[in-house]
């Protein structure tokens, strides 16, 4: 699965990440590289906590998940700077 983030420098001098694919979906690092790890990180529980909503509401029938569906996923990140960072 591939995803855009967007990265920009934040006032207090940290790098705002955020993936605009999943709505909420932001964080934050004191460099470059830990921004993209922290939202990779995000990413997965986001994706996550959607699935087992979907479960959960009936929207997905449980019996047609596979565990990889609700487990960590491979994910590439797509950066894309708005600002300098």
């Amino acid at each position: 699965m591939t995803l855009k983030v967007i990265l920009e420098k934040g006032a207090d001098g940290y790098i705002i990440a955020e993936c605009p694919q999943i709505p909420g979906c932001m964080s934050q690092g004191k460099t470059k590289e830990e921004a993209l790890a922290n939202i990779k990180d995000a990413v997965q529980a986001c994706l996550k906590v959607m699935m087992e909503d979907m479960i959960a509401a009936s929207i997905v029938p449980a019996a047609t998940l596979t565990p990889e569906d609700v487990e960590e996923r491979e994910l590439e990140l797509v950066s894309v700077e708005l600002m300098p960072v």
